[in-house]
């Protein structure tokens, strides 16, 4: 029997604009089997609008706001789909997306996951981008990876793209993963904010096979500004990696992209730090991923010692008291 599929957009404060992305959903040339919508404790009755004009979706509302990585992982706890597909609850499906992710699962059967590509569509600068892994050179990197075989419908990738996505993100929404496969990796990350896909994708493609097809198949929305421009990003994205080098310390191709990126990070925090402690900390954690950079070092281990050092020796003594 084909495998059965779920879809889960995960939605807050959405309104009535959810409306075009459910239309896409419904409009699919292979139609879901289920459609959820995980309300996220939603205070402007996106739930109710939904169930009121979209009655064949299931709406699920969390208990309380548990924000993107939450409200998925509530969506795909009430699937019982055999595959599960996630949509953010402003992009828009182009009519075969649903087929085309199936179809590369089918072609595939070892891979845990597939992925496609989508069209970028930034509705406040008006900058449209028509694939990401044509059209952004950061993408062009998923060229240089190893493939294990190609299928009609799809490449399947193994443990070098694991390696290749420890640089960076390269794979994009929307994206179906066996539910199985889901539930067995524990879902999305609740901790992890702006960069919880990526951090998904890490664990997929680590635990086994997945198939990407070059496929345009939605339209990928920005509204208003760009994630990637969020503050604390930086931060989530070292959580990240720190995750993955607990997973793979072992292994020197990973620990020693994955340490020399944190090492970056941290000196570039040391960078922007304005409190000469705070700069002296950061430049410490650089030294401890990546002892070998020489300018982190110096300025961990001599020169920012010797600042404090004499700031210190120069603060003038405090007055006595009347007591003394």
């Amino acid at each position: 029997m084909p495998p059965s599929l779920a879809l889960v957009v995960a939605t807050y404060n959405r309104g009535p604009r959810i409306g075009a992305t459910l239309d896409s959903v419904l409009a699919q040339t292979r139609a879901p089997d289920e459609v959820i919508v995980a309300d996220d404790s939603s205070t402007d009755g996106t739930g109710d609008w939904v169930r009121a004009h979209y009655p064949s979706v299931r709406v699920v509302r969390t208990p309380r706001n548990l924000y993107t990585s939450g409200a998925r992982n509530c969506g795909a706890r009430e699937a019982t789909a055999d595959v599960l597909m996630f949509l953010d609850h402003d992009d828009v499906l182009h009519p075969h997306a649903a087929a085309t992710l199936l179809g590369q699962l089918a072609a595939a059967p070892e891979a845990r996951a597939a992925f496609a590509d989508h069209r970028y569509v930034n509705t406040a600068t008006g900058e449209t981008f028509p694939d990401h892994h044509t059209a952004q050179p950061m993408f062009h990197r998923l060229r240089a990876v190893p493939v294990a075989r190609a299928t009609p419908a799809g490449r399947v990738y193994g443990r070098p793209l694991y390696r290749a996505l420890l640089r960076g993100n390269l794979l994009q929404q929307p994206w179906a993963v066996r539910r199985d496969a889901f539930h067995e990796l524990g879902g999305f990350a609740e901790d992890i904010r702006y960069c919880e896909d990526w951090e998904l994708y890490l664990r997929v493609v680590r635990s086994g096979p997945v198939v990407v097809s070059d496929a345009v198949i939605s339209d990928h929305r920005i509204e208003g500004g760009n994630l990637h421009l969020t503050p604390n990003q930086q931060g989530m994205h070292a959580r990240v990696l720190r995750s993955a080098l607990r997973a793979g310390w072992y292994d020197p191709r990973v620990a020693v992209p994955v340490r020399r990126t944190l090492a970056g990070l941290a000196k570039a925090d040391g960078d922007r730090a304005a409190d000469p402690g705070a700069a002296w900390l950061a430049y410490l954690r650089s030294v401890w991923y990546w002892p070998f950079d020489h300018v982190a070092a110096a300025r961990a281990l001599v020169i920012l010692p010797a600042r404090l050092l004499t700031a210190r020796r120069s603060r003038p003594n405090p007055a006595p008291t009347p007591d003394e």
